[in-house]
């Protein structure tokens, strides 16, 4: 009899045991591996889920769970060897932490600008450099890393300022390429406001004083091409080819010029008053012959060809 007793009260633990366990287990695992509702509260102590209640919200099956045990295990390995920057599916809040931890600053508002007085003045575009400030703050670099980018570019626009003191033509030559189509509407626009209706007399002028005194070439060409660049420049060539016209030949090449060649001033005006000479898309055909007879006189009449 006591060992029939005996083997009744150790079946009877063990099946205890057992149903205890799978109570257990159904009660919070799914046969998934996910966790059911109120897990944390029956398993995780209270003093734990409140230091870090985004940790356990997020644990919702074994394998979270395994995964973090992994994570801080290779962590705690690491310690003492450095930080390590995320890999590239970290989220925004993982690449905020790391910029944090290495001392990015929290807003590019936080990078200061160190720039030697000699180049100053190329960074004074606010606009310009809050654009700057920003890319550089997205890419993560930290103040000192933004000193140094900035001092590499300083240091560049010092460089260039130098090799233009010694060598000023070439950059010269350079920007006269952009420039010059610049200058020869700027140029344009104050002769006509200058000479007003005389300005294609004029010009024609002084493009007909380059072509009496040089040779047919790159000189006359260069010079033809720049004399409508600058304004004083065309106007004093003007001036002084008509002046001479005036003198040898005694003619007044000057519209309105008032002396007994006046007919044939008055007839150019007369022809340069027509509305179709300004307007080329009413009437094509009139415009050219306007243009044209307005062109034939003013040559003839440079060259001394028409004297009354």
């Amino acid at each position: 009899m006591p060992e029939d007793n005996a083997v009744s009260t150790e079946s009877v633990s063990t099946e205890t045991t057992e149903t205890t366990a799978n109570i257990t287990t159904e009660s919070y695992i799914n046969p998934d591996g996910t966790f059911k509702d109120g897990w944390v509260g029956q398993h995780v102590p209270a003093e734990v889920h409140n230091r870090n209640k985004m940790l356990w919200s997020g644990m919702r099956s074994v394998n979270d769970l395994v995964n973090q045990i992994n994570n801080q295990d290779q962590t705690i390995s690491r310690q003492g060897k450095g930080i390590f920057p995320p890999g590239e599916n970290a989220n925004e809040f993982e690449i905020k932490a790391f910029h944090k931890a290495i001392g990015v600053p929290d807003t590019p508002d936080g990078y200061t600008l160190n720039i030697p007085k000699e180049v100053q003045k190329y960074y004074q575009d606010q606009e310009q450099m809050n654009e700057a400030r920003t890319q550089l703050h997205q890419l993560g670099l930290t103040p000192k890393q933004f000193a140094g980018v900035m001092a590499l570019d300083a240091k560049r626009l010092l460089k260039a300022e130098e090799g233009m003191k010694a060598d000023p033509m070439a950059f010269y030559e350079e920007a006269l390429e952009l420039a010059m189509p610049v200058m020869k509407a700027d140029a344009e626009k104050q002769l006509r406001l200058k000479w007003g209706e005389a300005f294609d007399a004029r010009l024609q002028l002084a493009n007909a004083a380059i072509t009496e005194n040089t040779q047919e070439g790159d000189e006359r060409n260069q010079l033809l091409e720049r004399v409508g660049n600058d304004p004083l420049v065309a106007d004093f060539i003007a001036t002084i080819q008509n002046k001479h016209h005036t003198e040898s030949h005694g003619i007044d090449t000057s519209l309105g010029g008032g002396n007994k060649y006046m007919n044939v001033d008055q007839h150019v005006q007369a022809l340069m008053k027509d509305p179709n000479y300004m307007d080329g898309k009413t009437n094509p055909a009139e415009h050219k012959r306007l243009v044209d007879e307005v062109n034939r006189l003013l040559s003839q009449k440079t060259a001394g060809k028409i004297m009354e």
